[in-house]
């Protein structure tokens, strides 16, 4: 009897098992992997994962850009039953320790040009495997997949080497706290793979489609729509190893690529590029735009210059992560996210807890199937998320009599920038270790191409002085720099209400009035 697929080591064994000679992947170098392939260097390094000791639930630290062995060892950790752990290629030597020392991996994927960057000589202690792309004196990927036996990965289709349930754990991604110190939210397999064929039932991908995989796939969106989405659907995806617009045109059209997922900044930049009028992108049906709200004119464009169907969707890493969409058919409601994915229910809360009936703005809270098994080793930040069945998001909004989600604000301060999730606090700690700093306060002003932009207000300490340039270059050795300040303040004080809180929405205030006062008349 043939397992439910409810993991993503079960989709994948399918899919070498009915599509094993159709295309899976596209690499850089135009050469391709078929579905049976990806299982069978999968199944390898799996075996060396549990040749090694790692053992299920052991956690498996990756620090890949995107690229095959990203996708492999997403299946390779499900074949061995042990949790993924994918981390920001942005991050510093300090945050990827900190994240080390929170998961306490037993094994590890290190692409050997971004350790170099982050340090070349890290250690992290309590592993029992190794592995960086291609480096001299270190166990590579490619000498892991060739020494594994070859009979292994059709035994394996059939019974899997440990025993494994949906519920057990699967993926790891860390989203940074609010106290600046890394935070897993920790995935069941179930949940990711149910939520992918929640989101594939209104975007529809076919076995036909042709998907570029521009976001991380180290995210949740880009594990969900750039790696999940196209296996459900057995679609083949084009990984694109690094963004910029010129780079995607091309494949778009060298590929004859039909579907691309983005936030709104990659958009942005790819339909402004001077490119876009020599490229043909006539095979492209369908978009998807998440992280942020899209532009009236940049959805007019897509649906009446290039005939491109889009879908907004939202979603929180929590909901394994997608909780609602806007699709093509639906009648176009401005700022709305659209309603509810099927499968999940939303309510309004008011700070009493109390529900709230439609167009009353709250607390938005999601019940589904799919919601996180929790916050790694943070059982009372888990509790306050969830409660009673229901995830408590943080975000303040709206929905409307027919369903349709509109967010108004966020209650925890995040801010979005170029799709990226950045606490105030991180910055805020960051500039906080410079000694000339004596009170800083970070928020985001909205930008039509970014999101939003990382704003700091710097109160100095007494007779000190700095640039923002040299403040900004500080941070840069402590956060990645996606979650730098674009723009520091200087000010004699921070506004604070009548309880000693700042007032983040005066320095909001503050800092578009700072923006049009240096525009240009």
């Amino acid at each position: 009897m043939t397992a439910p697929i409810d993991r993503i080591d079960r989709l994948f064994a399918h899919n070498a098992r009915t599509l094993p000679g159709q295309t899976h992947l596209v690499l850089a170098d135009c050469s391709t992997q078929t579905w049976l392939q990806t299982w069978q260097r999968a199944s390898a390094i799996a075996s060396a994962l549990l040749g090694s000791g790692v053992k299920p639930g052991d956690r498996v630290l990756v620090l890949s850009g995107n690229s095959r062995e990203l996708q492999e060892l997403y299946v390779a950790c499900g074949i061995a039953n042990a949790i993924c752990v994918p981390v920001n290629t942005l991050t510093t030597a300090r945050e990827l320790v900190a994240t080390a020392q929170d998961c306490s991996p037993a094994a590890a994927f290190l692409e050997h040009a971004l350790i170099d960057r982050i340090s070349p000589e890290l250690s992290i202690p309590g592993l029992k495997v190794v592995m960086r792309a291609s480096q001299a004196g270190w166990q590579t990927y490619e000498d892991v997949v060739a020494a594994a036996p070859g009979e292994q990965a059709a035994r394996w289709l059939l019974q899997p080497p440990v025993d494994s349930r949906g519920d057990d754990p699967g993926v790891m991604i860390y989203s940074s706290g609010t106290t600046g110190k890394p935070k897993g939210i920790l995935l069941s397999q179930y949940g990711v793979i149910e939520n992918a064929r929640m989101t594939q039932s209104v975007a529809r991908l076919q076995m036909s489609d042709i998907n570029l995989a521009m976001l991380p796939l180290f995210s949740s969106f880009g594990f969900c729509w750039d790696f999940l989405m196209p296996a459900l659907a057995g679609a083949t995806t084009v990984i694109l190893t690094k963004f910029d617009p010129q780079s995607a045109l091309k494949a778009v059209e060298k590929h004859r690529v039909t579907v691309l997922v983005g936030v709104p900044t990659m958009f942005a930049r790819i339909f402004d590029a001077p490119e876009l009028s020599k490229t043909d992108i006539s095979t492209l049906r369908l978009m998807d735009v998440g992280g942020g709200p899209v532009s009236d004119k940049l959805k007019h464009d897509l649906k009446h210059v290039h005939g491109i169907e889009i879908i907004e969707s939202f979603g929180l890493t929590e909901i394994s992560p997608v909780a609602a969409a806007q699709v093509p058919g639906d009648a176009h409601r401005a700022g709305s996210t659209g309603p509810a994915l099927p499968g999940v229910q939303v309510k309004v809360i008011d700070f009493d807890g109390k529900v709230l009936p439609p167009n009353e703005p709250g607390e938005l809270c999601f019940s589904a199937p799919t919601l996180m098994l929790g916050y790694w080793n943070r059982p009372e930040q888990t509790a306050e998320s969830l409660r009673n069945g229901w995830l408590h998001s943080g975000d303040i909004g709206i929905v409307d009599e027919d369903g349709h989600i509109y967010i108004r604000d966020r209650l925890k301060d995040m801010i979005v920038a170029n799709g990226y999730n950045v606490y105030p606090k991180e910055v805020e700690n960051a500039l906080a270790e410079h000694p000339v700093v004596q009170n800083v306060a970070v928020v985001g002003v909205p930008d039509e191409i970014r999101g939003e932009v990382i704003h700091a207000f710097v109160v100095l300490r007494e007779g000190a002085s700095a640039t923002g340039e040299a403040l900004i270059a500080h941070c840069a050795t402590l956060i990645g720099k996606h979650k730098l300040p674009r723009q520091i303040h200087f000010t004699d004080n921070l506004p604070l209400t009548a309880s000693g809180k700042i007032q983040r929405f005066a320095l909001r205030d503050q800092a578009r009035a700072n923006i049009a006062a240096k525009a240009p008349a």
